[in-house]
């Protein structure tokens, strides 16, 4: 009787064991790529999705990786050189641009006491000078600063630069390859330098504080922006720039290209539409916008209905 039992137990624990894995490997994989700098808020989202749809499983693709095509790719411009425009891009998110230093830069006294309005950004960071104001204000900046900036493609360097009406390549100063992480570490080791980043890499996101170091560049704006930015607050900047358009600030998307006709991806781009818009805030995001999120809810449910009677 015993043995009989025994053996029944054992039959039972390897049936429940085959059970497991025959579940784990029917997932349905997605597979997604990244820029560094949405990394963070992108592994919340799969977290979250994944605890909520079991069957699903989202695999972050690394650039080495070998013989996987990702369904989604998070980009920060429709010129991304890996996909033809012709895919479709919807965004998940928006990041702001701000100017920043050393907290230790000499200079920041004289800056504070005249803030950086639009002509006087261009002439700091634009080599060609194509305004008459303020000349004074540059010459005796000049030669005191060193501008720090990204030269690949995925750089916000370049959207910052077109923002203003320029090229990426009339950015003054030193030029950093790799990621714009990289822009951060450089003004940190030099006094002098000034640099233009997003919200995610100057604030530290688990206090929402700017990081150790750093200083903001006070910018010309009314009093009652000048006074939000001046605390230097991750979370109040962010819901003042959701709030108002502020010239001075490169506010611009980013999200994802989708790649082909697939059922799970396109669940996954409509829960991060709508569920996962309230992480974004955390990782130093902003949200879509209500007019562009509705409208992509709607491109996603075309999408899926298309799919349905093929």
């Amino acid at each position: 009787m015993k043995s009989f039992r025994f053996i029944l137990l054992a039959t039972v624990m390897l049936l429940s064991t085959t059970i497991i894995k025959a579940e784990t490997g029917s997932k349905e994989k997605i597979y997604v790529e990244s820029l560094r700098f949405a990394i963070p808020l992108l592994e919340k989202w799969v977290s979250e999705y994944e605890k909520n749809n079991p069957g699903i499983e989202i695999v972050l693709l690394e650039e080495k990786t070998s013989g996987k095509i990702a369904d989604l790719r998070l980009v920060s411009s429709i010129k991304d050189e890996l996909f033809p425009e012709s895919k479709q891009l919807f965004y998940t998110g928006r990041v702001a641009l701000l100017p920043v230093t050393n907290e230790d830069n000499p200079l920041l006294d004289e800056l504070n006491k005249k803030g950086l309005n639009n002509n006087r950004l261009k002439e700091l960071f634009f080599e060609k000078d194509r305004l008459t104001n303020d000349r004074e204000y540059t010459k005796k900046q000049k030669h005191n600063i060193t501008i720090y900036s990204g030269n690949s493609i995925t750089s916000f360097s370049a959207s910052f630069s077109a923002h203003f009406g320029y090229s990426q390549e009339e950015l003054k100063g030193k030029k950093i390859s790799g990621d714009d992480i990289y822009l951060i570490h450089a003004i940190l080791k030099d006094h002098r330098g000034i640099t233009v980043n997003n919200l995610s890499y100057l604030f530290d996101t688990e206090t929402g504080k700017l990081k150790e170091g750093l200083a903001l560049i006070p910018l010309d704006l009314k009093k009652e922006q000048r006074e939000i930015l001046k605390q230097a607050d991750m979370d109040q900047t962010i819901e003042l720039l959701e709030r108002e358009q502020i010239e001075l600030i490169p506010v611009l998307n980013f999200g994802f290209i989708y790649r082909d006709n697939n059922a799970q991806a396109q669940k996954f781009l409509s829960w991060i539409l709508t569920e996962g818009q309230q992480y974004n805030k955390n990782y130093g995001f902003l949200q879509v916008e209500e007019e562009i999120l509705t409208s992509q809810l709607k491109e996603i449910d075309n999408l899926a209905l298309t799919a349905s009677t093929n």
